[in-house]
């Protein structure tokens, strides 16, 4: 009888058999790794003065004009009422119906 040629190829390499299932993998703990603490100061990306920053490297009110540049807001006008933004310096508000 003859053999087709898959038969022959399953005779010379047999089916692999799987491995040996591994030790599965223990997780980190994580109160055993360091925490890595983000700079309180340094220099701000946006404006370069050495500033309390955050940890996307702001200042805060660098940071608030970035989220206000989000919504659209430019530069040199006044901050939108919902900005929350009291107590910096820079912050200018129309005062309508004064």
């Amino acid at each position: 009888m003859t053999k087709t040629l898959i038969e022959e190829l399953v005779i010379a390499n047999p089916p692999v058999e799987p491995l040996p299932k591994e030790k599965p993998e223990e997780e980190a703990d994580l109160r055993k790794l360091s925490q890595k603490k983000p700079p309180s100061r340094g220099l701000c990306r946006r404006c370069g003065e050495n500033k309390p920053i955050n940890r996307l490297m702001l200042c805060y009110p660098c940071w608030v004009k970035s989220e206000l540049e989000k919504n659209g807001w430019k530069d040199g006008q006044p901050h939108p009422d919902e900005c929350g933004c009291e107590g910096i310096g820079g912050h200018s508000r129309k005062s309508e119906g004064n």
